[in-house]
């Protein structure tokens, strides 16, 4: 038994409450599999039978919108779960899914999961509680996008992931493009702007928001009105 996937399946949130044997029994049939930044770890239509918890990294789902440009629909972190949709009902994958970083993942079979969830009703209620976040999320963003003009969803994606001012390594100009759905050039222009008047500077650990207050006036006229449809 992997003693370091047992630990990391403590921490999974999924796997919260569950009993150790459970775990143990996941950690024996799971595969531990490496990935390297700009791997691409799932494919939109491709078959899928497997459920992958993420260990070690961070990286994108990433959907077409109607007029062919990707859309960022989420950025997960260790102890995030991706490719449960296709676990569950066998179908095709519904999103790409790329590597920001180097990591680790675990790789759960369909033949081995579903069995836990009749033994483990408890597993059953989180993944629900799971898949219902993940839709209020893509909810949210498809309030944004239909709402909020280009520099109103920049806006709002540099707050929504600045902590204590900094910006992630990984939130480039084409990965921000693709989080409000616009094209790279209109996200470049938009930044270089920023940068302008001083509301962003690029320093040698990455983005750093130095105004936040300015990019929370830009999103005032409009975000009352999206509090108000998100909580419908």
């Amino acid at each position: 038994m992997d003693t370091d996937v047992l630990t990391s399946l403590q921490k999974v949130p999924l796997f919260h409450n569950m009993p150790p044997q459970f775990l143990r029994h996941i950690s024996q049939v799971a595969i531990r599999r490496s990935f390297r930044e700009g791997d691409l770890l799932c494919s939109k239509g491709e078959a899928g039978s497997t459920m992958f918890v993420l260990l070690k990294g961070q990286v994108e789902v990433v959907g077409i919108d109607e007029e062919g440009r990707e859309v960022l629909l989420k950025v997960l972190q260790e102890g995030d779960i991706f490719g449960e949709l296709s676990l569950i009902d066998g179908q095709g994958r519904s999103t790409d899914v790329l590597a920001l970083s180097d990591g680790e993942m675990l790789i759960l079979r369909r033949s081995d999961f579903l069995p836990l969830m009749e033994q483990m009703p408890q597993l059953a209620r989180q993944l629900l509680l799971t898949l219902t976040k993940r839709l209020r999320d893509t909810d949210e963003l498809v309030l944004r996008m239909a709402w909020l003009n280009a520099q109103q969803r920049v806006a709002w994606t540099l707050l929504e992931y600045t902590d204590g001012g900094r910006l992630p390594r990984w939130l480039t100009v084409p990965v921000l493009a693709k989080r409000c759905g616009l094209a790279r050039e209109t996200a470049s222009r938009i930044v270089n702007q920023l940068q302008k008047e001083g509301v962003l500077q690029r320093t040698r650990k990455g983005w750093e928001v130095v105004k936040p207050e300015r990019l929370k006036t830009v999103l005032q006229q409009t975000v009352h009105i999206f509090q108000e449809r998100s909580m419908l």
